[in-house]
């Protein structure tokens, strides 16, 4: 994992999608707009088209896998919590459109890092308006900025919107 100050934390479903590669064009293309703002992306895997693709993204980011199922999952799992949990993460942003269990676990533990004694940091979720048949997850849209108000649901009807959304919340980190 890269650790510089400008840690960004990107999320979003690989394996929710119908075929895997559904969503993995907008994510790279978001995933390159949060680099061009001059951050670091700690993963990358969500712009993964297959399965190889996704798990080389994976390597790249945390080095060899383990090769066996079960301790591969533990292992980006618990890659996955440090990056969301890392004192050097600055934000995390997650394009929820796509249903996604990993998803959501990942936007718990970045809204409750104070609960864990971490500092709060802004959380921006990116919900393409229209996408999912059923609409978004109540758990997500539920949020309230009462209750969490470092969290922050958007909805946006192009790339270029969600682009505007992800500046917006970038624009206002500290260095």
């Amino acid at each position: 994992m890269v650790t510089t100050t400008k840690n960004v934390f990107y999320g979003a479903a690989i394996q929710g999608a119908l075929k895997r590669g559904d969503r993995s064009e907008l994510n790279r293309t978001l995933i390159g707009h949060i680099k061009a703002s001059g951050f670091n992306v700690i993963f990358e895997q969500t712009g993964g088209a297959d399965s190889i693709q996704t798990a080389s993204l994976l390597e790249r980011s945390l080095g060899a896998l383990p090769a066996d199922d079960y301790p591969r999952w533990r292992f980006v799992r618990n890659k996955m919590v440090e990056g969301v949990e890392a004192i050097g993460t600055k934000c995390c942003i997650f394009e929820v459109s796509t249903p996604s269990t990993g998803t959501g676990i990942e936007i718990a533990h970045a809204y409750l890092r104070p609960r864990m004694g971490l500092p709060a940091i802004p959380v921006l979720a990116l919900y393409e308006r229209g996408y999912w048949p059923n609409g978004l997850s109540t758990m997500i849209r539920g949020i309230s900025p009462e209750e969490v108000s470092h969290f922050t649901l958007k909805e946006y009807a192009d790339v270029e919107e969600a682009k505007a959304h992800i500046a917006e919340i970038l624009r206002k980190l500290p260095d």
